[in-house]
C-alpha cells in the first residue's frame, strides 16, 4: 500500500481518538464512549468527523500531487 493511502487513514483515526479523549476529559456527552460489560454507548459524532477529515486529507493529497505533476 502506498503512502497516500495511509496518511488519510492515520489522520481519520487520530481525529477520532482526539475527539473521544476531549469528550472524556470535558465530560461532553456528544464526544464520549462508555463501555461496560452489560452496556455500551458510543457517540457517532467523532466517527463521522474523523471520516470527513480523512476524505478531506485524501482530496488535498490528490490535488497537490496533480498540481506538482508536470
Amino acid at each position: 500500500m502506498s503512502k497516500p493511502f495511509w496518511i488519510p487513514l492515520i489522520v481519520a483515526f487520530g481525529t477520532m481518538a482526539l475527539l473521544y479523549s476531549i469528550g472524556i476529559i470535558a465530560n461532553e456527552k456528544l464526544l464520549i464512549m462508555k463501555l461496560s460489560p452489560s452496556y455500551t454507548e458510543i457517540s457517532l459524532v467523532p466517527i463521522i468527523i474523523g471520516i470527513l477529515i480523512g476524505f478531506i486529507t485524501e482530496r488535498m493529497i490528490k490535488n497537490r500531487s496533480k498540481k506538482y505533476k508536470y
